[in-house]
């Protein structure tokens, strides 16, 4: 096996490691979603990545930064609070840096996007819908089909979006994009909370490969109806997922590591103002012929992350 055909591997595996924790909180408080019907807000987020991995003896780095600009209709909300959101892409930018060359691409600044961000272009303007409760559960989503099949439309004949290929794919699987979306906004305490006080949740997430994270907020304080939060959590691989399947080949992850950040949330509407956040997982990843079978060949890697959450009630100015 090639050192090339190793590193087109790893590559899938860039962006899926990261999931962002939030969340809200004040003195004696109850924070909850409480998005308006016939309001719109937007939303940005930005991930940069650094994997270093050795493959064959050889040391590589691959850098990675994704962006994502969307605007966030509220069509309706229900009598229990539930509120219908329109998801529509405004935004979309990569950068990628390793052994295999390199892409750049911002929607803002070139109206034609290059060779291998086709995608990234393909996503702008199109939309998703999803129900979301007040403590930011996803209880359904819609319009992924669809999605997907307007982006493969205006992709060049022949290509494919894949994990391996594009960010993008992470959009276009409903499970993904539920999974996504919780671990933005299902962020709030059951019940009101303190400052110094706090709370914390176990989940599994799917998204390319499984991971437990075990997440702990506390809320720092309050200033100007805004709670700042301390978020922290313990991340590891899910050993009992299945491996993460591309280019014919199985890949099992054995990562583990942490991930802290500092969270803003507007307290009238639970806006998630400002999430950053960093992460660094280190492990191996283990290349398999079959997912029962021994590995054959274990690559040492870190993942460090950082990522910036915005959302506000007004447009993003247009970039210089």
């Amino acid at each position: 096996m090639t050192s090339r055909r190793i590193t087109s591997l790893i590559v899938t595996a860039i962006g899926v490691a990261s999931i962002t924790w939030c969340s809200t909180a004040a003195a004696a408080v109850q924070l909850q979603l409480k998005l308006g019907k016939g309001k719109t807000y937007y939303q940005r987020t930005v991930f940069e990545q650094r994997i270093t991995q050795t493959v064959m003896g050889q040391e590589q780095v691959i850098n990675q930064t994704v962006g994502t600009g969307m605007k966030l209709d509220v069509l309706d909300v229900d009598k229990q609070g539930n509120m219908h959101i329109r998801y529509t892409f405004t935004w979309s930018a990569s950068k990628q840096a390793g052994p295999m060359g390199g892409i750049e691409y911002d929607s803002s600044k070139q109206a034609t996007p290059p060779a291998g961000a086709e995608a990234s272009a393909a996503i702008l303007g199109q939309s998703y819908t999803i129900k979301v409760s007040p403590k930011g559960d996803v209880l359904d989503v819609n319009g992924i089909e669809q999605l997907r099949e307007a982006v493969n439309k205006k992709l060049p004949p022949g290509a494919e979006v894949s994990l391996a290929t594009s960010p993008v794919a992470l959009y276009l699987d409903k499970n993904n994009v539920k999974e996504m979306t919780e671990s933005t906004l299902a962020i709030y305490p059951d019940k009101p909370v303190e400052q110094g006080e706090s709370w914390s949740e176990k989940k599994t997430v799917t998204i390319g490969f499984g991971v437990i994270a075990e997440s702990k907020w506390t809320l720092q304080k309050r200033e100007g109806g805004v709670a700042v939060i301390a978020a922290s959590a313990s991340v590891r691989s899910d050993p009992n997922g299945p491996p993460m399947e591309t280019q014919g080949m199985k890949m099992r992850f054995d990562l583990a590591g942490t991930q802290n950040g500092t969270v803003r949330v507007d307290e009238a509407t639970g806006l998630i103002l400002l999430d950053q956040s960093q992460q660094q997982l280190k492990g191996e990843i283990k290349l398999l012929a079959a997912a029962d079978a021994p590995p054959m060949m274990a690559i040492p890697v870190v993942f460090d992350t950082t990522s910036k959450l915005e959302m506000s009630d007004k447009p993003w100015p247009p970039a210089k």
